[in-house]
């Protein structure tokens, strides 16, 4: 996989990856994390990477694609979904079918009002297309299991494919360790590494959000890894 081209384009750049020695390790998953956030990813983000990664992956283009959308959601900081919407912002990104002209004006963020974020998330991701398309068939499911992690996992059903400690305390997501594993467990369950041998960025994106959202950053930070790591 080229390897030990990627460690010396990486010591180049100022990375400290040990040695050149054409072998995926821990301080080769941080300085690639660095390289690619600009800098964002936090410290020790190699070594949790280094437990799980090479169990779920091989291939040069797999691990690409990995570490540019995961770049992208969160620059490998886990990150939970702000729902600071204004009123118009709400209107403008989700349909009336999921939210109200009425509910818009009482729950986002105006002027004279703060936004109402539990109240946002209960009603964008709950009623009959939260249950249907998220799992989130409890009372308060909607803002309880919101988007977290370093790829924002959001609705009950998705917690709770990652085991039940995650649908008991989904804050755990927001942990170092259990924001990687779960990045990781999402990536290989919905066959992502398939998608990243065609490399096509927007089937992966596809696949993560369901849309385009983001794609010509994605797209930047594809080829920005690209530049340092050839076939």
């Amino acid at each position: 996989m080229s390897v030990s081209i990627l460690q010396q384009n990486l010591i180049d750049k100022g990375y400290d990856v040990g040695i050149v020695d054409g072998k995926l390790g821990a301080l080769t998953f941080q300085g690639l994390a660095e390289y690619v956030s600009s800098n964002v990813a936090p410290d020790g983000t190699g070594d949790l990477l280094a437990l799980v990664l090479p169990k779920a992956m091989s291939q040069r283009l797999e691990y690409i694609h990995f570490f540019a959308q995961v770049s992208h959601e969160s620059g490998f900081k886990p990150q939970s979904e702000n729902l600071n919407y204004s009123a118009a912002g709400l209107r403008a990104t989700f349909s009336k079918a999921r939210i109200t002209d009425a509910q818009c004006q009482k729950f986002g963020r105006s002027a004279s009002q703060p936004a109402d974020k539990v109240s946002i998330g209960n009603t964008i991701y709950g009623g009959t297309w939260g249950a249907k398309n998220l799992g989130n068939t409890q009372p308060g499911d909607g803002y309880k299991y919101r988007g977290r992690g370093l790829i924002q996992l959001t609705g009950r059903a998705n917690y709770h494919a990652l085991g039940v400690a995650y649908e008991i305390n989904p804050d755990l997501l927001l942990t170092p360790a259990g924001s990687i594993a779960a990045a990781v467990d999402f990536w290989t369950s919905k066959g992502l590494n398939a998608l990243a041998q065609t490399d096509s960025v927007s089937k992966v994106t596809l696949r993560i959000n369901g849309g385009d959202k983001g794609l010509a950053e994605r797209k930047a930070l594809t080829d920005k890894i690209k530049a340092i790591w050839p076939v």
